[in-house]
């Protein structure tokens, strides 16, 4: 009885005084090579800045592009408005002179008819018997059963032949039609390069390469106008789009150049006034700094 006593306490006391059962080893993470897709760090607060500065960077941008189209979009509306209005002013004009020619040319041609129809010789009048007593004396002639009426002058064909295709071509402009009319400015002056709408094709034929953003088409266009036809009232206008075009451009010492000769060459005109304009807005020339 008491050996087995004896053995169960020592069985017992070997049990509390046992060895505790070993743990895994630790793993230490840096001695392995990081995953390929594992996590990153967050970023830093300095990239987070650089991201905001970028993004202001954009918006200004984009607010500086809108600014470009709306700037672009007025430009257009004015220069539509402006054509309407020179549009309106020349057929005024035109059609006054027609009207003037018209009048002359009746008075002039009107005049022998009436000396005639009216003109009584006193050779006739005496050769005549008198009219018997009880007789009433016939009534004479009319002008119409003598004289053949003359038909109306009609304007110099040349002029309506002139008029007809420009007035075309300038129609298909206003109405956007811009590459139909520069076909048809173009015809007109191959065929008529001296006629007296000549000028002022040449001059819409600019404006069309210049709605169609052809820049170089419109530089010929429009020095064409300067060189060609110098008495023109187009060439101060010419002149004046050709300074718009190097500002588009950057280039702005020609565009000073071109301003600066419309407000000096025609100072009473139009387009000097708005050349005076574009020159106010446009930056003056840095001075080189000495060293």
């Amino acid at each position: 009885m008491k050996s087995r006593l004896l053995f169960l306490s020592l069985l017992a006391g070997g049990s509390v005084y046992a060895e505790p059962l070993p743990l895994p080893p630790a793993v230490d993470n840096a001695t392995y090579p990081s995953a390929p897709g594992g996590v990153k760090a967050p970023p830093s607060p300095n990239a987070l800045y650089e991201l905001m500065g970028r993004m202001d960077q954009l918006q200004l941008e984009v607010q500086q592009l809108t600014g470009k189209v709306e700037e672009q979009t007025y430009l257009i509306t004015e220069m539509k408005k402006r054509q309407s209005t020179m549009y309106a002013d020349f057929d005024e004009r035109i059609q006054v002179l027609e009207k003037k020619l018209e009048g002359t040319a009746g008075q002039t041609g009107g005049a022998p008819a009436e000396q005639t129809s009216g003109e009584i010789k006193p050779d006739a009048a005496a050769s005549s018997p008198a009219p018997e007593a009880g007789k009433e004396p016939a009534a004479p002639a009319t002008p119409s059963e003598n004289v053949p009426a003359e038909s109306k002058p009609t304007p110099a064909p040349v002029a309506t032949d002139e008029k007809q295709p420009y007035q075309h071509a300038y129609d298909e402009l206003r109405n956007g039609h811009t590459n139909q009319a520069i076909t048809e400015f173009k015809d007109l002056l191959s065929k008529k390069p001296n006629s007296e709408y000549a000028s002022n094709a040449q001059y819409w034929l600019g404006e069309a390469y210049r709605v169609n953003q052809d820049v170089e088409s419109s530089r010929k266009a429009f020095t064409a106008v300067v060189d060609n036809y110098p008495g023109s009232p187009k060439v101060p206008d010419a002149l004046l789009k050709l300074g718009y075009i190097e500002i588009e451009q950057k280039n702005l010492p020609k565009a000073r150049e071109y301003l600066t000769k419309v407000t000096v060459a025609y100072p009473a005109s139009t387009a000097a006034h708005l050349a005076a304009k574009k020159l106010l807005s446009i930056e003056p020339p840095k001075a080189e700094t000495l060293r």
